[in-house]
């Protein structure tokens, strides 16, 4: 192994076409060392794609499925006795029709491998002793058992984060409550943690076609044309980050993981093969708060030092609303958020409005006044069904 951690980055434009996608990420492995560098004959080996919801790849939404293809190719080449594809959609989401609509399922009788749907698999509790948040977890008992185990993630925006890439890929291994605890008990730490656990091996991000907008399923497809590789999960990260035109400390859990030792966070240190990240990079169009201009609904927010995570999640809650004819619901509201909005807090007496107090930091804001969604950030289901009521 070399003493930099690798990450290639190979173009792939032709995303429907078998041949051309296994070449492409025949390449990417090959640049960064090859999987005999790792995989030994007689592996169990788990694949997991992003299969958040029902929809065709070429939305953006969901892992390529010619890309698992080559992988199952590749991975069964060099040895691996029983490969598995492996993941669990999102909350609310039936798993099997993702795997239907996504072409999983016809994928997986053609390849001859298996296919999990995590949220019906057998969990077992493990312990985490260098959690900061989470102590112990459930995991499935396929993913404990694998002896390899290859993050195939969608390079998008997120409804919390600017980007989801291969460490938050690593949240469809779990049970729907966790997800749900996560986001009350701090969901950028919770992801990290939950890495230290289930760091895969290799991650190959899907840049084929990415999305950008209101990511991670209701966004913009972006045909970019470019799969990452790299057996360090947060080097990955990094430089698909930085592909999307987004500052890697900007990305919570990324930044998390690289101080707390999941891999190398810094690009200066990384060795990156094949094409160069200035060639290639592209501006990910972002969803933001001032983009709404929701002055025009009578909307005010108040933010004194609100996190990404918060701030991400209203935006793509009130932008839903505003797209679903819904708005009117919470005109003339003033929403309150952010670590500091307890030094705002002589605004309570100027306060006419609806108040809506928006994640952990403003639970003690203004005590008996206006509606509160818990969370750190608050989930978007929790939000969508409180605001209307």
């Amino acid at each position: 192994m070399d003493s930099k951690p690798v990450v290639s980055i190979v173009r792939c434009e032709k995303t429907d076409d078998r041949d051309e996608v296994r070449g492409s990420v025949a390449q990417s492995l090959d640049l960064i060392g090859g999987l005999n560098t790792i995989l030994r004959r007689g592996d169990q080996v788990l694949i997991k794609p992003n299969l958040v919801d029902a929809q065709d790849y070429r939305t953006g939404a969901i892992t390529n499925p010619n890309i698992t293809a080559a992988i199952i190719d590749l991975v069964r080449e060099s040895g691996a006795k029983k490969i598995i594809i492996a993941d669990g959609s999102c909350v609310g989401t039936d798993t099997t029709k993702t795997f239907d609509i996504g072409g999983y399922t016809d994928l997986a009788k053609e390849k001859k491998v298996e296919l999990v749907d995590i949220k019906k698999s057998e969990f077992i509790p493990m312990g985490i002793p260098n959690g900061k948040v989470i102590r112990s977890i459930q995991l499935p008992r396929t993913l404990l058992e694998s002896d390899i185990v290859i993050n195939v993630p969608v390079m998008k925006t997120h409804d919390v984060f600017p980007a989801t890439l291969g460490l938050e890929n690593m949240k469809g291994v779990i049970q729907e409550k966790d997800k749900k605890r996560f986001r009350t008990w701090g969901l950028a730490q919770c992801i990290v943690d939950l890495n230290k656990l289930v760091l895969p091996q290799i991650t190959v991000i899907d840049g084929t076609i990415a999305m950008e907008g209101l990511g991670p399923a209701n966004g913009t497809p972006v045909n970019f044309g470019i799969l990452c590789s790299s057996f360090d999960a947060v080097a990955v990260d990094v430089v698909a980050s930085l592909l999307m035109g987004i500052e890697p400390e900007s990305i919570e859990y990324l930044k998390l993981a690289s101080e707390q030792g999941l891999g190398c966070g810094n690009i200066s240190e990384i060795d990156v093969r094949g094409l160069n990240i200035e060639d290639v990079k592209r501006k990910f169009q972002i969803l933001t708060l001032e983009s709404l201009d929701l002055s025009r609904y009578g909307i005010e927010i108040i933010d004194v030092g609100a996190c990404s995570g918060c701030r991400n999640t209203l935006t793509a809650g009130l932008n839903k609303i505003i797209t679903g004819g819904q708005i009117s619901k919470i005109s003339g509201a003033t929403f309150v958020l952010g670590s500091d909005i307890g030094k705002r807090a002589e605004l309570e007496t100027q306060l006419e409005t609806r108040v809506v107090k928006f994640g952990t930091c403003a639970k003690l804001i203004f005590p008996g006044k206006g509606k509160y969604f818990p969370g750190c950030p608050p989930h978007p289901e929790d939000f969508e069904d409180g605001i209307s009521s």
